[in-house]
């Protein structure tokens, strides 16, 4: 298991062996006690060979009725349009416009039973975190990101990166090309995000533009100056010196020390408790009514006597 800032989720490595144990005690896997003591020997779980990931999203994209699950013999009005044709895999057939696809078929699987409950046909956030669409304010559009979604894959990368120590990579973990989900049309797509884990570990994403509101650079042929990836501002200075820049970063450490250490003295302390105090005066009433002596009854205050000393 891995707890994420709280979150309990399933991991890679599979069970431990504890909760092995506490499935087969229970039943679960069909254990006999000989197959459990050998759980005693269960090898740990070998590293991950894969180095990087291509994650490649059609957002838009065609549907399963044109390209790998064509339905052939379902009836005109579910069917799509095109033709199927044999793969390199038997019995897989896929669409007739996909015939490099066809001769590399036993190079990739193809999952059928994926299916989401999201109210749209692009399932944005459950293609890239696995998990349902939270409800939360989303704009008129209904399809903006919010700080309740779950974190995309990348994050969760990012952020384990992170918590496994080591130098910081030179590049960051999770990166987003071209532009994050829904920007070219003016929206804020939801799943790409890194949610509840902290903008920490938000991608880091490149700026393709368009030309104008109505341009699709995805389907037309573009300049080299329109598929400038580079990120602005990283081009280095002429006047900014690796000396200088290393005067800068000095200084800002400086600078940082010194806030913490007035952050910890006692008069910053002190104020900062004050500040509390002050606004749970102003938001309780109960506080508030419990010094208003006028909400006594009149001749309870009468009895003490309408002085200083009895009141």
């Amino acid at each position: 298991m891995l707890t994420v800032l709280g979150r309990p989720r399933w991991t890679c490595a599979g069970p431990t062996r504890r909760e092995l144990l506490q499935a087969g005690g229970a039943g679960l896997l069909g254990l006999s006690l000989s197959k459990l003591s050998t759980a005693e020997a269960i090898e740990p779980p070998s590293a991950a060979r894969a180095k990087s990931v291509l994650f490649v999203f059609l957002y838009g994209g065609p549907s399963q009725l044109e390209t790998f699950d064509m339905k052939p013999d379902a009836p005109s009005t579910i069917r799509g349009p095109f033709r199927p044709i044999d793969s390199r895999t038997p019995g897989l057939r896929i669409c007739e416009h996909l015939p490099r696809l066809a001769e590399r078929s036993d190079k990739y699987a193809i999952v059928r039973t994926l299916n989401h409950p999201q109210n749209d046909h692009n399932g944005t956030h459950f293609i890239q975190t696995g998990y349902p669409l939270p409800p939360a304010d989303r704009g008129a559009a209904q399809v903006d990101a919010t700080d309740k979604d779950w974190p995309a894959f990348g994050s969760v990368i990012s952020y384990l990166d992170e918590w496994a120590g080591g130098a910081p990579p030179q590049i960051p973990p999770y990166v987003y090309l071209p532009r994050l989900l829904g920007h070219f049309a003016g929206y804020d797509i939801n799943g790409q995000y890194a949610g509840w884990l902290g903008k920490a570990y938000n991608p880091m994403a490149t700026n393709i533009q368009k030309r104008d509101a109505a341009d699709n650079p995805f389907f037309r042929d573009c300049t080299d100056d329109e598929l400038d990836f580079r990120l602005a501002g990283l081009d280095p200075l002429p006047s900014v010196t690796l000396d200088r820049l290393n005067r800068r970063q000095g200084l800002l450490s400086q600078l940082e020390v010194e806030r913490r250490r007035v952050e910890q003295t006692l008069k910053v302390v002190n104020y900062n408790t004050l500040s509390r105090h002050a606004m749970n005066l102003l938001t309780s009433s109960h506080l508030a009514d419990t010094f208003d002596i006028r909400r006594e009854p009149a001749a309870l205050r009468d009895r003490y006597g309408r002085n200083l000393f009895g009141q």
